[in-house]
């Protein structure tokens, strides 16, 4: 019984770190450290970049008859700031390339508080709309 026990052990063991491992291989590497060029005591600086949004339920709706494409998502500011700014929805191809870009204002251009949820919903018509295969959204401040 023992050595069932030990062995059940060892298992979870093994079965939590190996679904830690891809989630520490996916985040990115955020923070840049560059060595100073000569050693002057001081701390060397660091660059930080913190996300403002998070994209939310992005969904697409596509009619291949009539090339139209409508598209979905909530933007969650994740700042902590009130934030306003543009979303820019990013149809690619197959190869990650950009095959158009739509720009819309958020919120009406209202600026919008941190945990806040905004609708973000585009519409268009694609000429070429089968050669999509997949979405991204970027958000820009202003």
């Amino acid at each position: 019984m023992r050595t069932s026990l030990c062995s059940a052990l060892i298992f979870l063991l093994t079965l939590a770190t190996l679904s830690v491992l891809p989630v520490l291989a996916k985040q990115p590497n955020i923070a840049k450290y560059s060595p100073p060029a000569e050693p002057t005591g001081n701390v060397p600086t660091s660059t930080f970049q913190q996300q403002s949004i998070v994209v939310e339920d992005l969904a697409a709706e596509v009619h291949s008859d009539s090339g139209i494409i409508t598209i979905t998502a909530k933007i969650k500011n994740v700042s902590r700031a009130m934030i306003k700014g543009y979303a820019t929805v990013h149809l690619l191809s197959g190869e990650g390339k950009k095959m158009l870009s739509y720009e819309e204002e958020l919120n009406n251009g209202e600026a919008f508080a941190h945990g806040t949820s905004v609708e973000l919903e585009i519409t268009a018509r694609v000429g070429d709309i089968k050669s999509i295969s997949s979405i991204s959204v970027d958000f820009t401040k202003f």
